[in-house]
C-alpha cells in the first residue's frame, strides 16, 4: 500500500547512475570496435545474444535498461502521485521520494554534462598537440572559431583560429 518510503531508502544509491550513463556512450563504441576487430568477440556477444534469457535482445539493447531506469522512475512516481488521493497516508513519502528522484536524474545529468565538457576540452589540447599532463579540468571551453586579425601596424587583416 507505500511505495514513496522505500523509494527514499534506495534513492541515495540511484545516484551511481550517473557514473554507468556518462560513460554508456564510451562502453557502446568499444563493443562496436572489438566486434568489428575481433572475430572471437564477434562470436561470444552473438553466442550469449541468442540465448533465452536474453529474449533475442541485443547487447546494447541490455546496456540502455540502466540508462532509462531513473527516467521510469520518475514517470512512475509523479503518475503515482498524481493519483493518490490527497489524504493517503503514502502522499508525504510519495512526494519527498519524486524530488529525491528528481535530484537523482539531476545529479545523472550533471555527470553527463561534466563528461562532455571535458571531453571538448581534451579534444582541444589534442588538436593544438599539448602533453597529456597540461590538460586542466577546471579550464573550460568557452567558444572557438575562426576570426580576422587586423594588423594596425601595416593596415591587413589575417585569418586565425581562436580557442576561447
Amino acid at each position: 500500500p507505500r511505495i514513496g518510503d522505500v523509494i527514499q531508502k534506495l534513492a541515495p544509491f540511484l545516484k551511481m547512475y550517473g557514473e554507468y550513463v556518462k560513460n554508456f556512450d564510451k562502453a557502446v563504441e568499444l563493443i562496436t570496435v572489438w566486434s568489428e576487430k575481433s572475430l572471437p568477440f564477434q562470436e561470444l556477444i552473438a553466442d550469449i545474444q541468442k540465448r533465452k534469457v536474453c529474449a533475442n535482445l541485443t547487447l546494447q539493447h541490455h546496456m540502455l535498461e540502466p540508462v532509462q531506469r531513473i527516467p521510469r522512475y520518475e514517470l512512475l512516481l509523479k503518475d503515482y502521485v498524481r493519483k493518490l488521493p490527497p489524504e493517503s497516508p503514502d502522499r508525504d513519502d510519495a512526494e519527498k521520494a519524486l524530488e529525491m528522484i528528481f535530484m537523482v536524474a539531476k545529479h545523472s545529468n550533471a555527470a553527463i554534462a561534466e563528461m562532455e565538457r571535458l571531453q571538448n576540452l581534451w579534444a582541444v589540447y589534442q588538436r593544438l598537440g599539448l602533453e597529456d599532463d597540461i590538460v586542466d579540468p577546471s579550464n573550460e571551453l568557452i567558444k572557438e572559431g575562426p576570426i580576422q586579425k587586423i594588423s594596425t601596424r601595416n593596415n591587413s587583416t589575417s585569418e586565425k583560429y581562436l580557442f576561447l
